[in-house]
C-alpha cells in the first residue's frame, strides 16, 4: 500500500498510519523513490488523509490540584503530545527524517507515548528499517491494545517488508477493532492484487469501496492491482 500512520494510508501506499494510518496509510513511499520490495500506488496518501491528527489530553492528578511533580508530568506529557502532532504532519507529508526527529524528542518527553511509538514506527518502515519499526509499533499496541491505528501501521510495515501474512492478519486484527477501516480491507486487497488472486482481490476491495467510493479510483491506479487490472470482475468494480 502507501502512507498511513503512519497510520498513516498516508497508510496506504501509511500513515498512517502510522498511521495510519497512518490512518493508515502510503503513490510513493518516501521523497522520490519507494523502498525495495515496497508496494506502489495510491493507497497510502488515500489512508493517511482519513486518519486525522491524533488528539488527546494528558492525564493530571485523580484527586484534587496536581502537586508541582505532577504538573511537571503533565506539562511534559502535553508537550510530548504537541511534537508528536507535529511530527505526524511531517510524515503526513512524507519528510520522515524531519518527522523521525520530532516523534524522537516527544518520546524523550514521554518515553510511555504510545502515539509517537506507533509514529516512529511508522517512520522506520517507511525508510526500510521494518524490523525496528514493527517492534516500536508493537510496543505502541503493549500500551494500548486498542489502538486501531497502529494496528493498521503494523500491518502497512509488514506489507512494506513483504511480509504479506502477517501484513494481512494484522489488517484483520484492525477490521476486528474497527469493521469500518475502510484502507485495512484496502489493504488486503492490495496484497492478493499482487499474488494475482482476484477473487480475494474482489472479496475485501468491495467493503473498502462501500465505506469509501473514494477507494475506487484508488484502486484504479494503484499499482499492486496491476496483476488483476485486466480481469473483468475487477474492471466491472473499479469502474467510474
Amino acid at each position: 500500500m502507501g502512507l498511513l500512520l503512519a497510520g498513516l494510508p498516508i497508510a496506504f501506499s501509511l500513515v498512517s498510519a502510522l498511521t495510519p494510518p497512518p490512518s493508515a496509510a502510503v503513490t510513493t513511499h518516501g521523497p522520490g523513490t519507494s523502498p525495495a520490495g515496497a508496494p506502489t500506488g495510491g493507497k497510502a496518501t488515500a489512508a493517511a488523509a482519513s486518519k486525522p491528527v491524533q488528539k488527546g489530553k494528558p492525564a493530571g492528578s485523580a484527586a484534587g490540584a496536581p502537586t508541582t511533580s505532577e504538573t511537571a508530568t503533565v506539562q511534559q506529557q502535553q508537550a510530548s503530545l504537541d511534537l508528536y502532532n507535529r511530527g505526524l504532519k511531517l510524515y503526513y507529508a512524507r519528510q520522515y527524517d524531519q518527522a523521525l526527529a520530532l516523534f524522537d524528542r516527544a518520546l524523550t518527553l514521554n518515553p510511555a507515548s504510545y502515539r509517537a511509538l506507533n509514529g516512529k514506527g511508522a517512520t522506520y518502515a517507511f525508510l526500510g528499517r521494518y524490523d525496528e519499526g514493527i517492534a516500536l509499533i508493537r510496543q505502541a499496541l503493549t500500551l494500548k491494545p486498542s489502538f486501531e491505528y497502529a494496528q493498521f501501521n503494523l500491518g502497512l510495515a509488514n506489507e512494506l517488508a513483504g511480509r504479506w501474512s502477517s501484513a494481512i492478519s494484522a489488517y484483520q486484527a484492525a477490521i476486528r477493532l474497527n469493521p469500518k477501516d475502510t484502507w485495512a480491507y484496502f489493504g488486503i486487497a492490495s496484497i492478493y492484487g499482487r499474488q494475482g488472486n482476484v477473487s480475494k482481490v474482489i472479496e475485501y476491495l468491495k467493503p473498502a469501496i462501500a465505506l469509501d467510493p473514494d477507494a475506487k479510483a484508488v484502486a484504479r491506479e494503484e499499482q499492486d492491482f496491476a496483476p488483476v487490472r485486466g480481469d473483468p470482475r475487477f474492471q466491472a468494480l473499479v469502474k467510474p
